[in-house]
């Protein structure tokens, strides 16, 4: 029963799959490292827009942000007043996977072939940017 927790716990860490990441965060947040080849661990207290974006190919992000301080101090005697707000944009286009490349591969010797998968591919493609 071990080995099957094991395996099925290696096969979810070390299998990978092809899809973009993002994480978005505002506010308070603590962060930690560690760098095994010195063996040095680190903590880092953060106050702010954090945003983190692993991209394929074929792929636009933006992000837009602002922050509005107003440090007068008030009637109510707080010293500062802040104001954050923002938005995070994500298109993604067609990506090849390992699966494109094996197909091609697999038909490394019929050109007419490769050309009309190409042409199916572009096809599909274009229909779904006529949909945005």
């Amino acid at each position: 029963m071990l080995k099957i927790i094991v395996a099925i716990g290696a096969l979810a860490l070390l299998a990978g799959c092809s899809h973009n990441a993002s994480t978005y965060s505002d506010g308070v947040g603590l962060e930690t490292t560690f760098r095994p080849d010195s063996g040095n661990f680190g903590l880092v207290l953060r106050y702010g827009k954090i945003w983190n974006f692993v991209a394929r190919e074929n792929t636009e992000a933006e992000m837009n942000g602002s922050n509005d301080i107003d440090a007068q101090q008030g009637s109510s005697g707080n010293p500062l007043k802040n104001k954050t707000d923002g938005s995070v944009k994500i298109k993604i286009g067609t990506q090849t996977t390992g699966y494109e490349k094996d197909i091609i591969l697999g038909l490394k010797d019929n050109p007419e072939a490769i050309k009309a998968f190409y042409e199916a591919k572009n096809k599909i493609n274009e229909k779904s940017k006529s949909a945005e």
